[in-house]
């Protein structure tokens, strides 16, 4: 009787130590993943401060160059951030770049006509889908005597044929005669169907100048990705350069004019 006692205090001691040290296994797995979930957040925070910090560097930089006498639209939600704005104005005034076409309007569309306002020349053509959005940047221009360096066209989402491909982009009626040496594209938006800005290259590569550039917004995004792609293989003739943006934006020049 005592013999089985004693092996039933055995048993029970075993299966004591097995459940303390299953429940240390399981401590110490627990531990591990916050100790990986904290660096996690402790390398996405460092990431947003230099990410907020670059952005404030670039807003102070836009405010130095332009000098709008007053402030330039919102940059936040759905409008460009600084880092965007910066890079454009800079392209145009570096390269005085007076040929350029917008995909969607907005904030973009001011700070370019600040652009062609400090050069003296040329013009931006935005065109847009949407009539309120049309109507919001053509009051921001005009609050800011800019419409003789930018204008907004209305740009009905119509069917175009690309390759026997069916796609729902801009009135190409709309877009005015012309060399393009910028072309931004910012639209339409993704809801409007599965990438709907893969159509702008193909239908005005032929327009671009030998020293065009083409931008892309929300580069982060899937199908911008799979945009990107399919425009390098369609016209290897372009380069792209993924610029750090916090939404992202894909620069494509032409490969013999360099960046």
């Amino acid at each position: 009787m005592l013999l089985i006692e004693l092996a039933n205090s055995v048993n029970e001691l075993a299966g004591a130590i097995k459940e303390l040290r299953d429940s240390q296994s399981e401590i110490m797995g627990r531990l591990d993943s916050l100790e990986q979930q904290l660096k996690q957040n402790r390398a996405a925070a460092k990431g947003q401060t230099r990410t907020g910090y670059a952005q404030f560097e670039d807003l102070l930089a836009l405010y130095r160059d332009i000098d709008p006498g007053q402030s330039l639209p919102r940059m936040r939600n759905w409008a460009a951030g600084p880092e965007l704005l910066r890079f454009l104005y800079e392209e145009i005034m570096e390269r005085r770049r007076t040929g350029v076409l917008e995909c969607g309007s907005g904030t973009t569309t001011v700070v370019m006509a600040y652009a062609m306002r400090s050069l003296g020349s040329g013009k931006v053509t935005a065109l847009e889908h949407n009539p309120h959005y049309a109507a919001l940047t053509r009051h921001e221009l005009s609050e800011r005597g800019l419409t003789e360096w930018a204008e907004v066209a209305d740009a009905e989402l119509s069917d175009v044929v690309i390759d026997g491909q069916a796609w729902r982009w801009y009135d190409v009626e709309a877009i005015p005669s012309g060399e393009i040496d910028m072309l931004l594209v910012d639209g339409p938006p993704g809801d409007t169907g599965p990438q709907a800005r893969y159509p702008a290259l193909p239908l005005l590569a032929d327009r671009l100048s030998e020293s065009a550039l083409v931008v892309l917004d929300d580069a982060n995004r899937a199908d911008e990705r799979a945009i990107v792609q399919r425009w390098t293989e369609q016209f290897p003739q372009f380069e792209s350069q993924r610029l750090r943006h916090e939404r992202g934006t894909v620069a494509l020049r032409r490969a013999d004019n360099g960046a």
